[in-house]
């Protein structure tokens, strides 16, 4: 074991977090204004979790462009996936454990809550779509070779997605988008006037760097977006260099470091988003956000890299040969699918989510965790 590599490359995994949260916090108000116009649920099913997802997309093209092979894909498939139990398990039970401690904050006023309440058709709605797109996964990994049909078809699930949600959106009244537009000029007029430059650049608060705070327009909306995607890009590949460098100290295929770490740095946006979310009330976007995620995991970050992959290098090819990254990837797709039933399941009973569910998801997610230890020392990768 190399300690002093370990040591330095988790430093650098805090770093790359902390600037994807930040980072997720600058997207976030651009893509608040860009989305003042959905509808609840479908603000935080389709911008919040395309851009807070971007990290998984950019960590699995990194890894899966950088080893070209299929051990990168593996981490690729391990990142999603560890991020999208991350974000079903933990980030429903965060929104609801801080809701309840803290209170909901609505407008300036502060008010004491004991659960949230879920609209279950959202959750029905994305938990039919995530589970298709896991179904696919499931049969895709089930072969020898990808190839970018599975990409192009993985995306097309997710084209599918938006689709039906931009159907319901049409329902959305314009009595909404008019509170909307007075709440983002509110928040956008407050944000100007307490940001220093100093702080704006600490905090890569673009809109008070570039535009001085001043309301959004599309244009600087869109410039905002850009230069968040941009950074969170930076933070991935730095993300995935450290992750692999973390593996080679502790002599590991990436594979169990990218299920672990990697997963969970990448998954900060999609918490901070769904907690502020949370905070203000707003709980079908929080989580529809988590859901909304975990469909984009699935079919944008996994489809997308494989397709382009597959039409640049070709096929990748899958090993099934016991004690390989490649076969723990076979016997993770199902553990997936079977964790993400159980959440919908657990939002589905009743409408209401208290500690006691948020307690069950974190009882789940410490499962999760002893599983993949388990398999570790099953391949003998620690000593027993």
């Amino acid at each position: 074991m190399h300690i002093e590599l370990l040591l330095t490359s988790l430093g650098f995994i805090t770093v790359a977090s902390i600037v994807i949260m930040y980072a997720s916090n600058t997207f976030e108000s651009a893509s608040n204004y860009l989305g003042r116009n959905l509808a609840p649920g479908i603000k935080g099913a389709t911008i919040n979790a395309a851009g807070s997802s971007m990290p998984e997309l950019l960590t699995t093209a990194v890894f899966l462009f950088v080893y070209e092979d299929v051990d990168g894909f593996s981490a690729g498939v391990a990142t999603a996936a560890g991020s999208a139990v991350f974000n079903g398990l933990i980030i429903p039970a965060v929104c609801i454990f801080v809701v309840v401690i803290w209170g909901t904050k609505i407008n300036g006023v502060e008010t004491k809550v004991t659960h949230i309440v879920v609209d279950s058709r959202s959750v029905l709605r994305d938990g039919i779509w995530l589970v298709i797109g896991e179904l696919m996964l499931i049969f895709f990994l089930g072969n020898t070779t990808l190839t970018w049909v599975a990409g192009a078809l993985l995306l097309s699930s997710y084209v599918g997605y938006c689709g039906h949600l931009f159907y319901h959106n049409r329902k959305f009244s314009v009595e909404r988008k008019d509170e909307d537009n007075e709440e983002e000029d509110e928040d956008n007029e407050e944000g100007g006037a307490s940001s220093s430059k100093l702080k704006a650049l600490l905090t890569l608060d673009f809109n008070t760097l570039l535009f001085n705070g001043r309301r959004f327009t599309s244009r600087s909306a869109w410039t905002v977006l850009a230069g968040a995607v941009f950074v969170l890009g930076v933070a991935c590949l730095l993300l995935a260099e450290s992750v692999i460098r973390v593996a080679e100290a502790l002599d590991i295929p990436t594979y169990f470091t990218a299920v672990v770490l990697a997963a969970a740095a990448t998954s900060v946006p999609d918490t901070v988003l769904s907690v502020k979310d949370a905070r203000h009330g707003n709980y079908d976007d929080a989580i529809s956000n988590a859901l909304g995620s975990n469909i984009f995991d699935i079919a944008v970050s996994l489809g997308l890299p494989l397709l382009v992959y597959s039409l640049i290098f070709g096929d990748v090819t899958l090993s099934v040969v016991a004690g390989t990254s490649a076969a723990q990837v076979q016997i993770l797709r199902i553990v997936l699918l079977g964790v993400t039933v159980a959440v919908i399941s657990l939002l589905l009973m009743g409408k209401k989510a208290g500690l006691g569910k948020a307690s069950i998801m974190l009882l789940i997610y410490v499962g999760w965790m002893t599983w993949i230890a388990d398999s570790a020392f099953d391949l003998g990768i620690f000593p027993s």
